[in-house]
């Protein structure tokens, strides 16, 4: 898997009202690069959480084993941190004429760029819609101005070339032979976009349609709840690979259930500056007195839509457009000298990088050490580091666990030089499995 950075994503946080820009993953075979490539988007409305969920396990749980598929799991990454349709105004709607004094101007020529590279083949876009679209009206749920499950094309051909819609129909197919619900049966909806949708003509998939390439839009109910939207935004990727003889494999079965633990999965981490690693699953609300440096806080983690970002006074920390913690910083300045330190859990030394989460059943002790180090949750009066000493599960207060089940605590590093403050030197967790 390749992973390319566009404009300022390194940058972790903002403070004020700039646009952050995506990422793109490049998914393919024995590095077939050269292959057309299915590009699929998410994200381009804040407030649609199925596609990005999707695709954020798309990049992490298939394998693709011939062919080559291109991911833009976060197009607007600032609306989707503010759960918002769209902060700048509608991103959907900036395809057409677009003045370069919008903030979204460079955004949009970027993702451009990418629809029009000469490897793309089909453009898949990622849409939560209202309702379920039907042909005719049938109620207020039910009826021909609902967007919910439903494929969309612009036209029906591409310049009497190619088919867009028996392509889509194959989509529909595959959908509607899984479906979890009769309810949630997929329609072909043709916008005939050229013939007069002042809207429509100003959107993603009309721009690469007009420049001639094949361009489709899936949209998932927002009636339904996110594990089935996930479902059935998969559905429609599977495919459309599958109509480009793209080959591939996942490590789950595609199912409600296996869907909702890949959403909420429990091994989903981010790491801050390379000396911290924080377990992200069932973590409290709220992290008070953490170890934070003036300036930018780089971050990356093993879930593509998780994000850090400053908001306010406090950091914050998102899953897609989901709250997952907020941490109240101390700041101090950073030092990078340490960058491992020998361990004795549970009565085995083993050695433990900076920035990780080491596992054990019930005590630990580090020996002597040329740092200070604190260890979050335990007290005894008259001591300044805990090096040397045995601790227990049983000796931590729950308070200070950075989890909800009292299982997972801070140790932190401190240097310490004469005459100069403490330098913040890294952080391990310990998690107790027992």
């Amino acid at each position: 898997m390749r992973f390319l950075f566009f404009g300022f994503i390194f940058f972790s946080l903002f403070t004020n009202a700039k646009p952050i820009n995506f990422s793109l993953y490049k998914l393919d075979s024995n590095n077939q690069s050269n292959k057309p490539a299915l590009l699929i988007i998410s994200g381009i409305q804040g407030d649609e959480p199925g596609g990005f969920n999707a695709t954020s396990i798309l990049i992490k749980h298939y394998k693709i084993l011939d062919g080559n598929i291109w991911i833009v799991p976060n197009l607007n990454q600032h609306s989707i941190l503010r759960n918002n349709r769209g902060i700048y105004g509608d991103m959907n709607r900036k395809f057409a004429n677009l003045s370069k004094n919008d903030p979204e101007y460079q955004i949009i020529q970027n993702i451009k760029k990418i629809i029009l590279d000469e490897n793309v083949a089909r453009i898949l876009h990622l849409h939560d819609g209202s309702g379920f679209y039907r042909e005719t009206y049938i109620n207020n749920l039910l009826n021909q101005n609902r967007w919910g499950n439903c494929s969309v094309i612009d036209q029906k051909t591409l310049f009497e070339i190619n088919d867009l819609n028996n392509n889509i129909t194959q989509v529909v197919d595959y959908i509607n032979t899984n479906l979890l619900d009769e309810l949630h049966r997929y329609r072909v909806r043709n916008t005939n976009t050229s013939n007069g949708d002042t809207e429509q003509d100003k959107s993603l998939t009309y721009f690469a349609t007009i420049n001639k390439k094949m361009a489709f839009a899936n949209e998932a109910s927002k009636s339904l709840p996110l594990n089935q939207r996930v479902y059935y935004h998969l559905l429609a990727i599977e495919g459309m690979m599958k109509s480009m003889d793209i080959k591939f494999d996942r490590d789950f079965n595609l199912d409600i259930k296996s869907i909702d633990k890949l959403i909420n999965h429990e091994n989903t981490n981010i790491v801050i500056n390379d000396i911290i690693e924080i377990p992200l699953h069932d973590i409290k609300p709220i992290i008070n007195y953490f170890p934070a440096q003036k300036g930018d806080m780089n971050f990356y983690s093993n879930t593509p839509i998780v994000w850090l970002f400053k908001d306010g006074k406090n950091y914050r920390i998102k899953h897609g457009n989901k709250n997952i913690t907020q941490l109240k910083p101390f700041y101090i300045e950073f030092d990078y000298s340490l960058k491992s330190i020998n361990i004795i859990i549970d009565g085995n030394e083993v050695e433990a990088p900076i920035g990780t989460i080491v596992s054990l059943k019930d005590s630990f002790i580090i020996p002597q050490l040329d740092y200070r180090v604190n260890v979050i949750g335990y007290y005894k009066e008259n001591i300044d580091s805990e090096v040397g000493i045995e601790i227990k599960k049983d000796d931590l207060m729950d308070k200070f666990s950075i989890d909800k089940d009292g299982k997972k605590y801070r140790i932190e590093f401190y240097k310490q030089t004469n005459g100069e403050e403490d330098k913040f030197a890294g952080m391990i967790i310990l998690d107790f499995k027992n």
